[in-house]
């Protein structure tokens, strides 16, 4: 198995296969990468053969590449459409499945978009249906609620927002964070000067504790600070100050932490090995 002294990424399609993932990881320079377990543009798929399960984990095994999921864009744990939050439920409880059943400790998760009914309500709703899902699970795999621009009805654009949802659960050891930093510079938090991001990370500690943060998600901004919009863009090329990722990158409370890229990028991937040339220049 081999070891990286720099746990930095990009989001892998599994277009050609789950194993294909760690390959094609591996080629562009990945120590770390993020997949979805299932196309992102369905609630259920057909489940995974044994062969597809055993080559996975022996390609994870032999690359050395830690390997984290996203859930489904579709999920909405939240919504006031019964059927979508009962789809939801049960999409999430397989995509946990499939998760312990590649040995993916983490999944990621958007907490998701109250539709107008209010913040608390969907806050209050997410945890109830996330104690649903949880119940089930066998503990291998925690669940990451992702920090948001708060654009629409998101739900998640303020750390207080997720400290509610994790403090409503039993589940608690289950359940921890993942920083996007294009959606907290829109959301407001000004990662791009010195002071804003200690301020920042240090507000993340007080009130989430950076001992549940468990993975970073590395993104330009196409939007100004306080836009409240998610859009990305690559690295250096957005309005988030070059400064913030270079502090990232040699901070050593995140070293441990997988850090990955999910900027605009080509079928040869191009975008993203500059950017990660980039990124390990910025870390020395």
């Amino acid at each position: 198995m081999k070891k990286y002294n720099l746990l930095i990424g990009t989001h892998i399609t599994i277009s050609k296969g789950l194993a294909k993932a760690i390959e094609i990881g591996q080629s562009i320079g990945c120590a770390a990468i993020q997949i979805f377990t299932k196309s992102n543009r369905i609630y259920f798929a057909k489940k995974l053969t044994k062969q597809e399960i055993e080559d996975f984990k022996t390609a994870t095994k032999k690359s050395g590449i830690k390997v984290i999921a996203h859930t489904s864009y579709l999920i909405n744990l939240c919504s006031t459409k019964e059927e979508t939050e009962q789809k939801s439920i049960t999409s999430l409880k397989e995509e946990l499945k499939r998760c312990e059943q590649l040995d993916i400790t983490y999944l990621v998760m958007h907490p998701g978009s109250h539709m107008k009914e209010g913040e608390e309500k969907g806050i209050k709703k997410i945890a109830k249906n996330l104690e649903k899902v949880l119940d089930s699970a066998n503990g291998a795999t925690m669940i990451l609620l992702e920090t948001m621009a708060g654009q629409g009805t998101n739900i998640g654009y303020k750390f207080e927002q997720l400290k509610q949802i994790r403090d409503l659960c039993k589940h608690k050891k289950l359940i921890g964070f993942c920083f996007d930093t294009c959606h907290v510079y829109s959301a407001g938090y000004d990662i791009g000067t010195k002071k804003g991001f200690e301020q920042a990370f240090k507000d993340f500690d007080n009130i989430l504790g950076l001992k549940n943060l468990k993975a970073i998600h590395l993104n330009d901004s196409k939007t100004k600070l306080g836009s409240r919009k998610d859009r990305h863009a690559n690295i250096g090329k957005g309005t988030i100050p070059k400064l913030a990722f270079q502090l990232l990158m040699r901070d050593k409370r995140f070293k441990e932490i997988p850090k990955i890229l999910e900027t605009p990028t080509d079928s040869d991937m191009k975008e993203y090995k500059e950017e990660l040339k980039l990124l390990k220049k910025w870390a020395e």
